[in-house]
């Protein structure tokens, strides 16, 4: 049964379009344009689908995401019962006939539609279905985006499914907490709703529930750039960069592949912090694939910052060259930051290659690599948790001479684990789980491994047998993951940041790989608010109070080390400002200088700027002064705060926390439509943006199972489906044509 298809009604909402908004019945009295239709080929017996079936159809017809949920499906049918004895043309009385509303709430409301299609004597019908999509809206437009090399994923139906479009759990629980997963959202609604909810089924009920809290993912992608430059209009400072691509003979729609963006409270932030940046990469969770990329700071108090996000198609040497140029670009303040980043072969030639450029010739920079995520590779070849903290903890030795006592204890263990496992007397099982484990944690983060391949100064491992810890690192520059080693103290001891973490955890960032790609924007933008406001309280309360010195957790630190400088003995000076201090174990040399800085204004003078230098490296590695530093002070009488870096001061943790977000970011969302595919702001300045298809992504494979079905469609009649589309759609650009003309 062919049957025509309508979509992409601009009159009012879904519930408001009738059958005279889709067809002219008759031109000479209405001259309103057609509605864009295809041509569809039901099954003889139409009755026998399910409403499940005939949105499975739809989902072919239209070549639609896997996981669309908010598509809507009715009928219109007019008929007529013929008078054997009227001469007349009987469709010529049923254009006069008004058409009839089928709304498919259930099978029976569509099962009721379908049996009336069927051919009756005597009997003058005609039919149609409207549907509509975020998607829907832009179907020749996407069809002319899509390349030979996409092919449709088949959607998952899960079992007892009555509509794809229909969701029963309440969505206020899953809205609240992004972070949880499936299996946690699948044990609330059970017991919430007191019915067994699988999984699978929490999952799309999160899905949906996003979507009607957030809009479409589909819809997303043409709102985020839109919000952004609403954001930027109120809040000056920030920064925006987008690559996307034009789609043939289509210049109002271009294809959004990558977004990069950053707030301008944050990137004034980050100008009081330690000159460091933690960067990391996640993959996305919702309906299309995609990475999202982040530089973290950190302030005096060792809470994190946020400072730039992006979002791009996968983790390349290319797209993380390009994040790391935008990430340049916004953070024009900061000549000599260091970056911290994963062990990864596609980011470390990235980072090589920023640096190593021609525009950053003369510029001090520095790239380090994460502790945590070197740990992960370690434990790859040695598994075995306690060799992984041991590891950690020689990546973090600040002594040289510890340093090389644990590196020999750590080769003599590790030479007797692979002699070991080379024997089969390692307990595989517990190594196996554990293993698995850990590569849960890090398997998103790790698309390429450099433990085997030749990485700028990173040779290849495998050329030599790893026998012991020492031919695992030999190839591994020091300076790269060992804090001792660290040249000028670039990290300030920040040895990086576990990404499970991150993005669990953090209270800007937990739980947004989920969301649609204007609701990373908008919630990002929100919580950093209240981020803001809350932590700015804390650090302009501990600056009002005369008994504190430091922030909270340098203050902590700087009492520790307090009562330890009570136990040292300072021995006197050797000559100006260099002592020798003596503990119970051994004893250092410190060195208190004053460097001069001269201003460029003559007026002014000179700057002094006082450091220390500890044979125990930490001042040096640190920023800040130790214990030895500490008595030494307490001897001479001046404050130790003087030899500490500006970045652990309270003015800075003031400055950080400072920033004041416009009102628009509090309450912009009520003067929006609900719904962002409502919104057209600067409509006339900017194209509409679309994903690439070739990027969707289905149900997530690891929550399908035995009982869940998929759509299977005959290949022979998606070629005749897909034929009769384009031959409706000729015919519809032909009719349009005609009413133009």
């Amino acid at each position: 049964i062919q049957i025509p298809v309508y979509y992409g009604c601009r009159k009012g909402d879904f519930s408001s379009v009738h059958g005279g908004d889709l067809v002219q019945d008759c031109p000479a009295i209405y001259a309103e344009n057609i509605c864009a239709h295809i041509i569809g080929e039901l099954p003889l017996q139409p009755q026998s689908m399910s409403l499940v079936d005939l949105q499975l159809w739809v989902f072919k017809l239209f070549r639609l995401h896997p996981e669309t949920q908010d598509l809507h499906v009715k009928g219109f049918l007019k008929q007529r019962k013929n008078d054997p004895y009227d001469e007349e043309d009987p469709d010529w009385y049923l254009e006069y006939y008004q058409w009839d509303t089928h709304e498919f709430y259930t099978d029976k409301y569509w099962r009721s539609f379908a049996n009336k299609l069927k051919k009756k004597r005597n009997v003058t019908h005609k039919f149609m279905l409207y549907v509509e999509s975020s998607e829907i809206r832009h179907y020749d437009i996407l069809l002319k985006a899509v390349n030979d090399d996409y092919s449709q994923q088949v959607p998952a139906v899960l079992p007892g499914t009555e509509s794809l479009a229909r969701c029963e759990f309440s969505f206020r629980y899953l809205k609240e907490h992004l972070a949880v997963t499936a299996e946690e959202m699948a044990v609330y609604l059970t017991g919430h709703y007191g019915e067994q909810v699988t999984p699978a089924e929490a999952w799309r009920a999160r899905q949906m529930a996003l979507e009607k809290e957030f809009g479409t993912f589909y819809d997303s992608y043409n709102f985020a750039p839109r919000l952004l430059k609403e954001i930027a209009r109120k809040n000056p400072g920030g920064f925006v960069e987008i690559k996307d691509s034009l789609v043939s003979g289509c210049k109002d729609f271009r294809v959004l592949q990558r977004i990069c963006w950053a707030f301008g409270q944050s990137l004034q932030a980050f100008s009081a912090c330690r000159p460091v940046l933690c960067i990391k990469g996640t993959p996305l969770c919702g309906k299309y694939q995609g990475v999202l990329l982040t530089a973290v700071a950190l302030d005096a108090n060792n809470f994190s910052i946020p400072v730039a996000y992006a979002i791009v198609e996968c983790e390349t040497k290319e797209s993380w060259l390009w994040f790391l140029r935008n990430l340049e670009r916004a953070v024009v303040h900061q000549a000599d930051v260091c970056i911290i980043h994963d062990y990864k072969k596609e980011l470390i030639d990235a980072v090589e290659d920023l640096l190593n450029s021609r525009r950053r010739q003369g510029l001090k920079a520095e790239s380090r690599w994460c502790m945590e995520h070197l740990a992960e590779n370690f434990y790859a070849y040695f598994g075995d948790k306690n060799l992984v903290m041991m590891f950690k903890k020689l990546c973090q030795q600040k002594r040289q001479h510890k340093f090389d006592k644990l590196w020999k204890e750590l080769d003599e263990l590790t030479s007797k684990y692979m002699a070991e496992k080379e024997c089969g007397e390692v307990q595989q099982g517990s190594v196996k789980h554990d293993e698995t484990e850990l590569q849960e944690q890090s398997s998103s983060s790790q698309p390429h491994s450099v433990e085997d391949g030749k990485e700028g100064d990173q040779a290849d491992d495998s050329k030599g047998k790893v026998t012991k810890f020492s031919d695992w690192i030999r190839l591994k520059p020091m300076e790269k993951w060992s804090l001792v080693h660290d040249s000028n103290g670039a990290r300030y001891g920040i040895m990086g940041t576990d990404i499970t973490d991150v993005y669990k955890n953090d209270p800007v960032l937990k739980g947004i790989t989920c969301l649609p790609l204007s609701a990373m924007v908008e919630v990002t933008f929100l919580r950093l608010e209240e981020y803001f406001r809350n932590t700015g309280d804390a650090a302009n309360k501990a600056i009002g109070n005369p008994s504190v010195s430091f922030p909270e957790r340098v203050q902590d630190d700087m009492n520790s080390k307090m009562q330890k400088a009570e136990m040292h003995q300072v021995l006197g000076s050797e000559e100006a400002l260099k002592f020798t201090v003596k503990s119970r174990q051994r004893q250092v040399t410190v060195n208190l200088k004053s460097e001069y800085t001269h201003n460029m204004d003559k007026s002014k003078g000179s700057t002094a700027r006082k450091t220390a230098t500890c044979s125990c490296n930490k001042p040096q590695l640190l920023h800040k002064p130790c214990s030895h530093v500490i008595a030494v002070c307490c001897h001479i009488g001046v404050s130790a705060a003087e030899y500490m870096s500006p970045y652990y001061s309270l003015t800075c943790l003031g400055r950080t926390w400072s920033k004041k977000f416009n009102e628009f970011s509090r309450n912009y969302r009520k003067n929006l439509p609900r719904y962002y595919r409502d919104v057209r702001p600067f409509e006339r300045e900017t194209p509409t943006w679309i994903p690439d298809k070739r990027s969707e992504c289905g149900f997530p494979v690891y929550l399908l199972s035995d009982c869940v079905q998929t759509a299977v469609v005959d290949e022979g009649q998606q070629c005749t489906t897909e034929d009769e589309s384009v031959a409706g759609n000729e015919s519809t650009n032909a009719r349009s044509e005609e009413s133009r003309t």
